[in-house]
Formats: structure tokens, sequence, C-alpha cells
């Protein structure tokens, strides 16, 4: 019979690498061999922690994190958690070069919003599109609502971040767009927070913008 161990990682990998408590269980209690005991998900609760560094409990074999600490219920297998691609016009030159540039949008991408991309598949919670690069891997990015910096000083949070495709990013970071959000696309375990949706709409989308 398959450890605890064992189980957990092939749930979180049907799963496509991360998953809440829920939906974790479900798959646990489909692929495990016997009957299951009494206490069985807490034994699954305790593994995954005894092997996160970021639980209190870790004891060894750093193999899961959680989205944002062990409350949240969310939790992914860590060799999955992959870079942000980098484009190709963001390389180096070759040799130095004095060129005058102008930066208009800057891309946060905290391990936080890594994370959460990851949980929602990097699909758009607007409109549902992810974008497939010619690896394979899939794309998206993430927004704070209410921006990380001056002179807005938003939180790297979970409730102050979107997941969303370019193009929506784009409208947002720019205020063309207020937010409902009743209308996005949820996923368990991630929740966006009333209070950055009406910073957004009063402070940085015109109440004369296209509606979402």
């Amino acid at each position: 019979m398959a450890t605890w161990l064992e189980d957990i990682t092939n749930a979180l990998t049907k799963a496509g690498g991360i998953a809440h408590y829920e939906q974790l269980y479900a798959e646990i209690s489909r692929i495990r061999e016997g009957a299951l005991p009494e206490s069985w998900k807490q034994i699954v609760q305790r593994t995954i922690q005894n092997h996160s560094s970021d639980s209190n409990g870790y004891r060894s074999g750093d193999l899961f994190y959680s989205v944002e600490g062990i409350g949240s219920g969310v939790w992914g297998l860590r060799s999955t958690l992959n870079l942000t691609p980098t484009a190709s016009d963001l390389q180096e030159l070759s040799a130095p070069e004095r060129v005058h540039t102008e930066t208009y949008r800057v891309l946060r991408d905290t391990q936080l919003a890594r994370k959460l991309k990851a949980l929602h598949k990097n699909v758009c919670q607007i409109c549902g599109t992810t974008l497939r690069l010619a690896d394979g891997t899939t794309y998206s990015e993430a927004h704070h609502i209410r921006p990380l910096g001056a002179p807005h000083d938003g939180p790297d949070v979970a409730g102050n971040i979107i997941v969303l495709c370019p193009n929506h990013h784009v409208l947002f970071d720019y205020g063309a767009l207020t937010l409902d959000a009743d209308k996005l696309s949820i996923v368990h375990g991630h929740y966006i927070e009333e209070q950055y949706v009406e910073y957004h709409n009063e402070i940085i989308a015109s109440s004369k913008r296209a509606e979402f």
C-alpha cells in the first residue's frame, strides 16, 4: 500500500499541482487503498505540514507550499511552482549601450502572485483566457487591485490580487474598467476582499469608464 505522503503527492499531481483541502480529500478518498481511518483527514493535514517549510510543524523534505498560510487550506507541490517566463526582449544586451527608455507598466511577480496564478491554472478570472507559450506552458499575470507602489501602498495579500490575461491586466492598470467581484471566476481558497474592489473603483477607475 502507498504511504500517505505518496497518496497526497499523487492527488495533488492529479489536481494540477495545487488544490484546496476539500478537493484533495476527495481525490485521496478515490485513490487510497483500503479502509480510511476515522482521523484520516487529520493525518493528511499533519503529513503536509510536516513536509512544508511554510508550516510551524515542518520536519523534513520541503515538498509542499501554502498559498497564504495554513488557514487558507490551499496547498501545492513545490516542484510545480515555476517562475514566470522572461520575455525575449528583456534579455541583457550583449554589449553596453546608452539608450533612452521609459517604463510604462511594472509587473510585480511576487511569490504569492505566482502561487495564485498556479491555483487558477493561469486562467483569467474575467474572460477565462489562458495563453499557451511555445514550450507548452501557460501564462497569466497577477494584478494587485490596490497597487503595491506609492501612492497607493496596497498590501501583497491574496484578497488584493486577481489573476488576469495580459489584455485585461492592461485595462485594469490604466483604470479603463471598474471591477465587480461577483462576476469574477472564483477558485476555492481564493477570495477577493471588497475593500480593494472599492478602492479600485473609487480611486483608480473613473465613473465614466466601462464596467466589467
